[in-house]
């Protein structure tokens, strides 16, 4: 499978989980604090975003619908930085901590959007106002200090509530910037690999900020690394733990890989696996099992964990068989899309490749029926002592939660339909 194939199923895998995610939100019958029941929905329709967003990159572009696939893609991405932007602000732990302030979040992300789309629209899409590269130091910033703040939290080293909240910082910094951190060492090494990564070109601020975002999310990496190779030496390491040391080991394998390598992108978006010259076949295939797999079927993978084990979602009678469902259609999709990509490195005859292929599907449908009944027996709540001061309690009412769904139900299609304008009018983007 080449790296179009992953994108596209990551679109699938990314638009499933945020339909399937939005009816069990609408279904479930169980209270949620207001901070995770419009996190829940945030997260959904971010999935939604990048499923729209991947599913375009996928076409490529060498299509006569070359500006659906440039105006489409960039308008999805868009939306879904002004939704990490403001999830980040209220999860796990809120910063906005009043209605007011909650509404004035969600006015300032609107702005950015409109700023961001009128820009691509009447001026260019290199223009700095039209992407807003350093975006995301935002997120990564606010959920690093959450991190360190519950992590260290003295007297609570075994705390399971306060931990499960640092916990969820990290998988939220591995599920936005886990990509880049294949590529950490690289920026201490000065390798063009790194400096180099998905730079359009063209406008000096843009390509200045987006280095300044890629040297950050490695900052915010290395300190979670630091951060568990310190809980390691006292005895505490925790599942999150082991992930961040994969993902960081991987960044000193991917340096091996590509130390000499002069321009590569490696985030699964449009110039994913391009390079001048092009690269060598183990390049693309390491590029291929690590940025691209993560960017295209790790991320809803973590969002489906994120979202029933710490309760965004809470699975009762009602909405049970719609959550397993979900699950099963990401696991099994997933899989297919592995063997598939092990296919493409390691031809296989069509008969042995569908006799893996039934073995690797009873496996994971085995494997999610256990996984599905442990993270929605009992998902983790957030400190209940200590609710009034991290966790401040709001009243919104259903229809509340509901508006801001409606919203997005018609911002995105309209946005699409912008696009498809623009290619009608054949308007050139750069």
């Amino acid at each position: 499978m080449v790296v179009d194939g992953l994108l596209a199923v990551g679109g699938i895998l990314s638009f499933a989980l945020g339909i399937s995610g939005l009816i069990l939100i609408r279904n479930q019958k169980l209270e949620v604090i207001w901070n995770k029941r419009f996190a829940a929905q945030l997260l959904c329709w971010m999935f939604i975003c990048k499923g729209v967003a991947n599913s375009l990159y996928s076409i490529g572009y060498d299509t006569e619908y070359m500006l659906v696939v440039v105006y489409g893609g960039h308008f999805s991405n868009a939306v879904f930085s002004g939704l990490l932007l403001l999830i980040s602000l209220i999860f796990p732990v809120p910063i906005l901590r009043t209605r007011r302030q909650f509404k004035i979040g969600i006015g300032a992300v609107f702005v950015y959007v409109v700023i961001s789309v009128g820009a691509v629209v009447f001026l260019d899409i290199a223009s700095s106002l039209a992407s807003f590269p350093g975006l995301y130091l935002v997120p990564g910033f606010i959920w690093t200090l959450v991190y360190l703040k519950f992590r260290f939290m003295k007297g609570q080293e075994n705390n399971e509530e306060i931990q499960g909240v640092a916990d969820v910082a990290i998988l939220m910094i591995i599920l936005m910037v886990g990509h880049i951190l294949f590529r950490w060492v690289g920026m201490f090494t000065r390798a063009n690999y790194f400096y180099f990564m998905d730079l359009y070109g063209g406008n000096i601020l843009n390509d200045y900020l987006w280095s300044m975002s890629l040297a950050a999310a490695v900052i915010f990496g290395l300190v979670i690394f630091c951060g568990e190779v310190y809980q390691a030496t006292q005895g505490r390491l925790r599942s999150t733990s082991y992930m961040i040391f994969a993902y960081m080991l991987i960044g000193v394998l991917s340096h091996i890989v590509f130390g000499n390598t002069v321009l590569t992108g490696s985030d699964g978006g449009p110039l994913s696996g391009t390079e001048v010259g092009g690269l060598s076949r183990l390049q693309n295939i390491w590029t291929e099992i690590t940025a691209t797999l993560h960017f295209t079927m790790m991320r809803p993978l973590l969002g489906l964990f994120i979202l029933f084990r710490y309760g965004l979602i809470r699975i009762s009678e009602d909405n049970e068989q719609v959550g397993k469902t979900t699950s099963i259609v990401l696991i099994v999709v997933a899989t297919s899309a592995l063997l598939e990509l092990v296919q493409s490195l390691i031809p296989l005859t069509e008969m042995l490749s569908a006799g893996i292929l039934g073995i690797a599907i009873a496996i994971g449908i085995g494997w999610e029926e256990r996984s599905f009944q442990t993270l929605i027996s009992d998902p983790l709540r957030f400190p209940i002592r200590t609710k009034g001061s991290y966790f401040p309690e709001l009243e919104f009412d259903k229809t509340e939660y509901y508006r801001l769904d409606k919203a997005l139900m018609v911002v995105i299609p309209f946005l699409l339909f912008v696009a498809l304008l623009l290619h009608w009018t054949q308007v050139n983007p750069f």
